[in-house]
């Protein structure tokens, strides 16, 4: 079945926030502090940028998928070259997910399982769901769409009543353009994810109308991940802040009210963890689709169980070595790694106007 535009920014705004919203608010806290807020646009402005470059690379066959023509741009053995890039960096990720998902639940709610466990069940349903395929993620998407912006709503109400807004001023005063920029490229390095985007044909054919939905989606996940950056820095300030692993769970937890809506964290933990599986799936989806055309479709059925494996094998070697992971986690080195394949659109880009400046050979 074919799905449609707005189908994809449903499904683009709940890949974003499934990381987005969720684990760059202590970063920005720690680094940016007040200023945080100007890091967040410069560094969303930034990824529109790849945005266009991505979109334009895709308009060079509409109907037909990058990982096919690429090669035509860049040669066979440079687009294999990147392809194998691009599959390693989607693992990795994914493991990432993983891993970050085994310290949620293995600190919260599942005190004393081994992370082995967790990791393998999370890499059971991974693989389950990006075997379906990408059309099956879109309407994945859409069943917690609702409940997603109900979620960010209900947490919204239950936050501002407790926000300090004399802070506010610290806003305007507050300035040191040397972390600003270091901060804005970390913020591009989460928004710009668009590389991933180049696989949604030929369920979707690329075109200007498409480059407008996904970059709609992407500006409301900057509204939120702005909102819930300035109300955790207003309800916790900036030194308490930077310790917050989960600001909405924390937030949500540490509300004086006794309704209903005290108690709507369940129902954050469940929209982020099905936005986290939808995440990781895709991740694998592309990395699937990377290997069958390096492989050329040969031993398709073992391709998906192979690229989890490598996934979570990462994750338990993380698992034992947490100190480890958070310094790749938050290294700048990572963050300079990750535009380095994000950035994948703009070298096509830059190769097809340099050999086709008469356009793309069919």
């Amino acid at each position: 079945m074919q799905t449609t535009k707005w189908q994809l920014f449903r499904f683009t705004l709940i890949y974003l926030c499934s990381q987005v919203a969720v684990f760059l608010i202590p970063i920005l806290i720690t680094s940016s502090s007040y200023q945080g807020g100007i890091a967040l646009l410069a560094g969303f402005a930034l990824s529109v940028i790849i945005l266009v470059f991505t979109i334009h690379v895709g308009m060079l066959r509409p109907n037909q998928a990058w990982v096919d023509f690429g090669r035509d741009i860049v040669g066979k053995w440079g687009h294999r070259f990147v392809l194998v890039i691009l599959l390693c960096w989607c693992v990795y990720f994914a493991a990432f997910d993983i891993q970050n998902f085994v310290l949620f639940f293995g600190s919260n709610y599942l005190r004393g399982t081994p992370p082995l466990f967790i990791q393998c069940l999370l890499g059971l349903v991974i693989m389950y769901t990006a075997s379906l395929g990408f059309t099956t993620l879109v309407y994945m998407a859409d069943g917690i769409f609702l409940i997603f912006c109900a979620a960010i709503v209900f947490s919204l109400f239950i936050f501002l009543p407790n926000a300090d807004f004399s802070m506010l001023p610290a806003l305007i005063h507050y300035h040191d353009p040397g972390i600003a920029v270091k901060d804005s490229f970390v913020v591009t390095s989460w928004f710009a994810e668009w590389v991933v985007f180049l696989f949604v044909v030929p369920d979707l054919k690329m075109e200007v109308r498409m480059f407008k939905k996904i970059y709609f989606a992407g500006l409301c996940v900057l509204i939120i991940v702005l909102l819930d950056w300035l109300m955790t820095l207003l309800n916790f300030g900036p030194h308490l802040g930077k310790d917050l692993n989960y600001p909405l769970v924390d937030m949500v937890r540490s509300t004086s009210q006794d309704d209903i809506l005290s108690n709507i964290d369940p129902l954050l933990i469940g929209v982020w963890s099905s936005s986290m599986f939808i995440h990781s799936s895709f991740l694998i989806y592309v990395a699937f689709r990377c290997v069958s055309n390096l492989t050329k479709g040969r031993g398709s059925k073992y391709i998906i169980p192979a690229l989890i494996t490598g996934a979570v094998a990462i994750a338990y070697i993380y698992s034992r070595n947490l100190a480890s992971y958070f310094i790749h986690y938050k290294s700048f080195t990572t963050v300079i790694i990750w535009l380095l394949v994000e950035c994948i659109p703009v070298y096509y880009s830059i190769v097809a106007f340099i050999r086709f400046r008469k356009g793309m050979p069919k």
